[in-house]
């Protein structure tokens, strides 16, 4: 049985139109957080607020109105982001 994922570090308000994101600070760093969430500024603003020693959360509000699947493929694409910015910068 394959175990699953604990995909907690994501929270979606679909009324209030954003989607959060809790990133360990440990394994991402600032840069590379910073960078991730800038790929978004055409569809999203953004806040980055946390603690830069340990957990940093980045909520995005999208220009438009996003459906909770929308929200939900915001905030993977980030993650995924985050991935290959940290890997190659």
């Amino acid at each position: 049985m394959a175990e699953k994922i604990d995909t907690d570090n994501i929270y979606i308000d679909e009324e209030e139109n954003y989607v959060a994101v809790k990133v360990n600070t440990k394994i991402y760093r600032m840069h590379s957080i910073m960078n991730a969430a800038d790929e978004f500024l055409e569809e999203s603003n953004f806040i980055v607020d946390g603690d830069p020693e340990n957990l940093i959360i980045v909520k995005f509000v999208p220009k438009r109105r996003f459906n909770r699947q929308q929200l939900a493929d915001l905030a993977h694409k980030f993650c995924t982001l985050l991935v290959t910015f940290s890997s190659t910068r």
